[in-house]
């Protein structure tokens, strides 16, 4: 199935009128691994209404949905319950939410019973989340909570047009449409999200967010995120560029915690290989005004993996977001991971020297440590730390560039801007000229982080690199950052 540019909401729904696999929500499956889609079919089973609500609590409902294969999709809906640390708003979680999605032998089937297989479950946010700038990093929206301030502007939920209560209610219908409208505040910076939908049929679930807006500066805005629970270690990307579907891995590194960016990628799929479940997930994001980059975060201690589509700026309001939408699929495919191709990076582990590399600015110092890394210790204002080492790469042709940064602050428990890791174009280390490839990127995930680069060169340079001190406003030199694990390796289809 060619996955292209979408341009709308309804062209998203019509591209995928086409048979679609199943959602499993509640606990992992034990099928095993099938050859294709249709051998989930369950022979015999009550083919029953296209759609159905099953209440569950004042807190919990479930939409019944028939698949082309003859199974049932339980798609879980949850509200007053979500986040309150150090790092969420907090508030309340007033509107119905997106929580999950299972797989049953048939639309009849009690989404409390004997699943077949689970490809989402979980409490966290699938639709939205920002960091307001005056709300001390901590997210909001969603699962993170509308603020104290915040409220439900209003809310609809209707099966076929006729409104419906999803704590009594056992209506049936052909499509059910939840719209929601919500104001975020922390007390100072407001943002609102009006008229945000989820559409479910037989043919499938569809978001699409309506207007987001705020006259706030909203660095991190993700509009569009997605969960697949479990061991998902392993995807497909699509770039607005082109139909062609790219394997990559989805990895933890060591820390078991990892980020992967995938350039302005329009369609994400995220496959368990231990039995072939595959979350898909197709979005018009790229061709809107504001999006940035779309990435997908490995979280070994949450057990899943979380797709995001960005639309962060730091430089200057949000504004109006509007004309965004996104389908999630789902699909029973074979199981076995994928050899890759070979690391492209001499000496990339560091087990007992950092030969191969050349160090062209030096910072404070980059040196082997005896704990197999090559170490990078901040140096003072107007001097940055890089090594670099040059490749032999194809133009245009995607690959990826990882590595795992052990960031260590001077000041204990702060997280200021640990390594970054890059692509560039100069042997002399040069990030402005020629343009890098894939510029050195601030305040880069610490821990295991991997980007979809782009080569312009025939020859390019990876990049470690330390920024100087005062770089962030608040970086201090004697940071260190321990670089392991250096990976660059052309990506196929």
């Amino acid at each position: 199935m060619a996955f292209r540019k979408v341009l709308s909401y309804l062209v998203v729904a019509l591209a995928l009128l086409a048979p679609v696999s199943g959602v499993g929500a509640f606990g992992l499956g034990h099928l095993g691994a099938r050859g294709g889609m249709a051998s989930l079919g369950v022979p015999g089973a009550a083919v029953g209404p296209r759609v159905r609500i099953v209440p569950d609590t004042s807190g919990s409902f479930y939409v019944m949905a028939r698949s082309a294969r003859g199974t049932g999709f339980a798609y879980h809906f949850i509200r007053n319950s979500g986040g309150n640390t150090a790092t969420d708003q907090g508030g309340s979680w007033p509107n119905w939410r997106y929580a999950g999605c299972a797989e049953f032998a048939s639309v009849l089937s009690d989404p409390k019973g004997t699943v077949l297989r689970t490809f989402s479950n979980d409490t966290g946010a699938q639709d939205y989340a920002f960091v307001l700038p005056t709300s001390a990093a901590k997210f909001s929206g969603s699962y993170h909570g509308v603020g104290s301030g915040g409220s439900l502007t209003s809310e609809t939920l209707t099966i076929d047009g006729q409104s419906f209560d999803p704590t009594s209610s056992v209506a049936t219908g052909g499509q059910v449409v939840l719209t929601h409208s919500v104001s975020i505040t922390d007390g100072t910076s407001t943002i609102t999200v009006t008229g945000f939908t989820v559409t479910i049929s037989a043919s499938g679930i569809f978001f699409n967010p309506g207007t987001v807006s705020s006259s706030a500066v909203i660095s991190i805005a993700f509009i569009g995120m997605g969960i697949a629970t479990g061991t998902f270690d392993e995807g497909t990307f699509t770039l607005t560029s082109g139909d062609t579907e790219y394997k990559v891995p989805v990895s933890v590194g060591a820390s078991g915690y990892g980020r992967t960016f995938l350039q302005k990628a329009n369609m994400v799929s995220l496959r368990r290989t231990s039995d072939g479940a595959t979350v898909r997930f197709t979005t018009n994001a790229p061709t809107v005004a504001g999006y940035r980059r779309t990435s997908v975060v490995r979280d070994g201690g949450l057990n899943r993996s979380k797709f995001y589509f960005d639309f962060g700026n730091s430089g200057g309001a949000l504004g109006s977001i509007s004309g965004v939408a996104w389908s999630q699929t789902y699909e029973a495919g074979s199981a076995g991971a994928t050899t890759f191709a070979s690391n492209l990076i001499t000496n990339g582990a560091f087990a007992a020297n950092i030969s191969g590399w050349t160090v062209t600015h030096t910072g404070t110092s980059t040196a082997w440590n005896a704990a197999g890394v090559l170490r990078q210790t901040r140096g003072a204002a107007g001097t940055d730390a890089r090594a670099i080492q040059a490749v032999t790469t194809v133009v245009g042709a995607p690959y990826l560039l990882s590595a795992e940064d052990t960031y260590t602050p001077n000041v204990v428990g702060t997280y200021l801007n640990p390594g970054s890791l890059g692509l560039t174009s100069n042997v002399n280390g040069s990030t402005s000229t020629p343009a890098p490839a894939y510029a050195p990127v601030p305040f880069d995930q610490n821990g295991y982080s991997a980007h979809v680069v782009l080569p312009t060169l025939t020859t390019s340079y990876a990049m470690l690199l330390m920024s100087a001190d005062t770089a962030s406003g608040n970086d201090t030199t004697s940071d260190t950052s321990d670089w392991d694990n250096v990976s660059l390796f052309a990506l196929a289809p």
